[in-house]
């Protein structure tokens, strides 16, 4: 979500300097470092986004970007306000284009000193983040990259673990409403789960979506992944893929809606999962609403994102925030992955191992994702070795059992 934030960045600053805002106001250079800048951060992202699960300073440089990014959109909001009025005043003006855009009235001449020494400042904070990038060896992406990372979010509804631990709870929670509480509501009801990349949003949804209770309760489920593209007609075309088992033609957007409206004049109840929902674009969920407003009193759709206000915007129930899980179910998720029958009885690999799953913040993907690293290795110092590569950014001295 960030690549997409700031590349957004990207085209307001290059729209502003295309017209010679930059110009008009003295910061025309320092406006083209920062494009040249952000475009930089932006292409090593996706390869930090994907890092920080297990990485304590990437998400603190993460966060530092977010806040400095923040601070850019703020001055180009600015920089757009001002550019609004100056097209104002050159449209109206009776003088010479270029005379109108260059008189030095107060507030021109406070403007430029204020933006100038707001642009300098946080091309400088940029710069000193674009520099810290360096040290933790991320990968550029591109085209070939993006398609791999979207390929690799892609999930189906079935679930592919042989235990799931610490989600019970979760999934009697959300099932109880679904099959009580919103049963008899006559509009479709949308229920949002929200929590970090790692955290488990997928397995639960899955859990939810294979529950017998669900499966006699709605007469039709269906399960579609979203990812950052928030395409309506790939989401229809999904949809109706999902509920008829055939495939679609490849249609436009009104053939579509045509298509699955026709579906829903048999009123099913039915149960959308919308996976992995990025696109915060409230018209974009509003047209896709109007045309899921089918179907018979009860349906109800699943949405999961790691974006609060995705959650706010398309939800209709309170948001299910999902929280780490609790240090027995971390464990008990590590030793089925890490340990084998012959590791158990020994107590410093047993020690390490917590200690380990200490570091983890409760996050499942992280657990499993170390645990399988160390199902093939049998020695302390083996595992040692991990945990430093790995976990590289946990301070020794926090630890009784690393050694110097």
């Amino acid at each position: 979500m960030a690549d997409a934030f700031l590349q957004f960045m990207v085209r307001k600053l290059d729209s502003l300097i295309q017209k010679e805002f930059g110009l008009i106001w003295g910061v025309d250079q320092e406006m083209k470092k920062l494009s040249s800048l952000l475009s930089t951060i932006q292409a090593v992202l996706e390869d930090a986004e994907e890092k920080q699960i297990t990485n304590k300073p990437l998400q603190n440089w993460l966060r530092k970007l977010k806040d400095a990014a923040y601070k850019v959109d703020d001055i180009l909001d600015e920089c757009a306000t001002e550019a609004a009025l100056l097209e104002s005043n050159r449209q109206n003006s009776s003088f010479n284009k270029k005379v109108c855009t260059s008189c030095l009235t107060p507030h021109n001449v406070m403007f430029r000193h204020r933006i100038g020494s707001r642009m300098r400042d946080i091309r400088e904070r940029l710069d000193e983040i674009a520099e810290e990038r360096l040290k933790f060896h991320l990968m550029e992406g591109g085209v070939e990259r993006r398609s791999r990372v979207i390929e690799n979010r892609q999930t189906g509804s079935i679930i592919t673990q042989s235990q799931v631990y610490g989600r019970e709870e979760d999934k009697e929670r959300i099932v109880e409403c679904l099959v009580e509480k919103v049963a008899g509501s006559d509009n479709v009801s949308v229920y949002p789960i929200v929590g970090l990349g790692g955290l488990g949003k997928t397995t639960l949804a899955q859990m939810v979506f294979n529950d017998e209770r669900i499966m006699s309760h709605f007469e039709l489920r269906i399960w579609v992944c979203v990812s950052e593209d928030f395409s309506l007609s790939r989401i229809i075309k999904d949809i109706i893929e999902s509920a008829t088992g055939s495939a679609c033609e490849n249609l436009e957007l009104d053939p579509l809606q045509e298509v699955l409206q026709s579906l829903s004049h048999e009123k099913l109840r039915y149960l959308l999962v919308l996976h992995g929902v990025w696109n915060e674009d409230q018209e974009k969920w509003d047209r896709l609403k109007y045309v899921l407003a089918c179907g018979s009193r009860g349906a109800s759709i699943i949405v999961t994102t790691r974006i609060q206000t995705v959650a706010s915007h398309m939800g209709t129930m309170p948001l299910h925030q999902l929280s780490g899980l609790t240090e027995d179910d971390c464990w008990s998720l590590f030793k089925e992955r890490a340990f084998r029958r012959e590791k158990e009885e020994r107590p410093n690999l047993v020690a390490l191992g917590k200690e380990i799953v200490s570091k983890c913040g409760g996050l499942p993907l992280v657990i499993k994702s170390l645990g399988s690293m160390m199902s093939n290795k049998s020695e302390e110092n083996q595992w040692i070795s991990v945990v430093k590569s790995e976990l590289w950014n946990l301070p020794q001295h926090e630890s009784s059992i690393l050694p110097a």
